[in-house]
């Protein structure tokens, strides 16, 4: 009886040991996999979520996390649907952050299986789900239930603008521009002589440039250690006949605009601009007009309609001044952003969240009357626009033709993300 008895209390001993290393070892896991997730590095993230959830194949977080994971992965968006589902049956109020113990997902699953089901053409699931995510808010969260009411509005305006596509050519740019990779942000110069864009490489993302030398393009150079400039960096303009370079710098918690020049041989080094443009909030995508006079950006400093919202800055003795918002013509309590101005200042082109839209981010038209006051901004219509994020667009020919980045899938495309020229018919 004794030995029985030892036996027991050895065997629970040893298994309580392995249970506690087997713990430690899928929370290790799943640390990894968050820190991944939290610098949206959603690729990487994936296969530690896609492991654990293999073992614990019940962990609703998991299936929470792995759909959010297939939400922001081009090509890949529709596999979010089913983890989603099944995060958004099993929610609590209660919800922790970083711990493998934790099996329920939070509300947000709802909101983002509405998402998913939208990016998937799938408007009515869509629509429910996003009217079910707004009873779980509280009758005061102002914020939230607008920002969900405006996505049940995108549901329906997709399904009319879908009915009634716009006409456009498409020419992929080719291999010169385009690679394996994503290749992203193409910006050109208002003569057309120098083209810029952005490239994912492994450890960071470069900046990538290229003149035309008669009627050919030059190999493209990747000019980033010329700027000098580290981080997440985003181009946006190329201005003063292909001289001068706009880029946002941002660390996840703030983003400025810098600016660099191009002294005839080389690039000089970013510098950032003046604190009538950067502030201790968010700055993002500063476009110059033609005439070197005018730069547009996004902001999302206070006095704002809400979000970011585009903001014109005038030169005074040589630099820029105050910053002046655009107004509740263009601006929404929804973010506004990647502002792009052409035909001598009258036409403005940018993306938002707001206005009507058909689904995350939407490209948007506006020309200003003679009044002063910006025109009700026009969707450019699908399929520029789709269900998914459309958030960049740089005009040319005065807004009758332009450069995207998209991704097309299977032979259509040279990688992840290709940038094409669009013509309007």
């Amino acid at each position: 009886m004794i030995r029985s008895i030892v036996f027991i209390l050895l065997f629970t001993a040893l298994t309580s040991g392995s249970k506690s290393q087997d713990l430690r070892r899928l929370q290790e896991s799943f640390i990894e996999a968050e820190y991944f997730f939290l610098y949206g590095e959603f690729s990487d993230a994936l296969p530690y979520y896609l492991q654990l959830y293999e073992e614990l194949p019940d962990n609703a977080n998991l299936a929470y996390r792995i759909g959010l994971c297939y939400l922001n992965i081009p090509g890949r968006k529709n596999l979010s649907l089913s983890y989603l589902e099944k995060a958004a049956k099993s929610t609590s109020a209660s919800y922790r952050e970083g711990t493998i113990n934790q099996r329920t997902a939070p509300y947000d699953a709802i909101f983002h299986l509405g998402e998913a089901y939208r990016i998937n053409y799938r408007f009515d699931e869509a629509r429910e789900a996003f009217l079910r995510f707004r009873e779980s808010l509280l009758p005061d969260d102002n914020e939230n239930i607008l920002f969900v009411e405006q996505h049940i509005k995108m549901c329906g305006n997709a399904k009319e603008l879908i009915a009634k596509p716009v006409q456009f050519r498409e020419e992929n740019m080719g291999p010169l521009f385009n690679d394996e990779k994503s290749n992203y942000n193409p910006v050109i110069s208002s003569d057309g002589n120098s083209f810029a864009w952005m490239v994912e490489l492994k450890f960071y993302n470069a900046v990538m440039f290229s003149r035309l030398n008669g009627n050919k393009w030059t190999p493209p150079v990747n000019i980033t250690p010329e700027l000098q400039i580290d981080g997440n960096v985003f181009i946006s303009c190329l201005a003063d006949g292909g001289k001068s370079l706009l880029i946002s710098k941002n660390d996840n918690f703030d983003s400025d605009i810098y600016t660099a020049s191009f002294d005839g041989t080389v690039w000089l080094p970013a510098t950032r601009l003046n604190r009538n443009i950067n502030t201790k909030y968010w700055e993002s995508h500063g476009f110059m007009s033609e005439d070197g006079n005018t730069l547009i950006f996004a902001s999302d400093r206070p006095g704002g309609f809400g979000g970011l919202d585009l903001y014109i800055s005038r030169r005074v003795d040589g630099d820029w001044g105050p910053a002046v918002n655009m107004g509740p013509q263009v601006n929404t309590p929804f973010n506004e952003d990647r502002p792009f101005l052409v035909n001598s200042g009258k036409t403005l082109f940018f993306t938002s969240q707001g206005h009507y839209n058909m689904g995350g981010y939407d490209i948007f038209r506006s020309d200003l009357q003679p009044n002063g006051l910006w025109s009700t901004p026009a969707n450019l219509g699908y399929p520029l626009n789709t269900p998914d994020d459309d958030d960049f667009f740089m005009p040319v020919d005065n807004g009758r033709a332009g450069y995207i980045s998209k991704f097309r899938g299977g032979s259509e495309n040279f990688g992840k993300e290709d940038i094409y020229r669009i013509t309007f018919r």
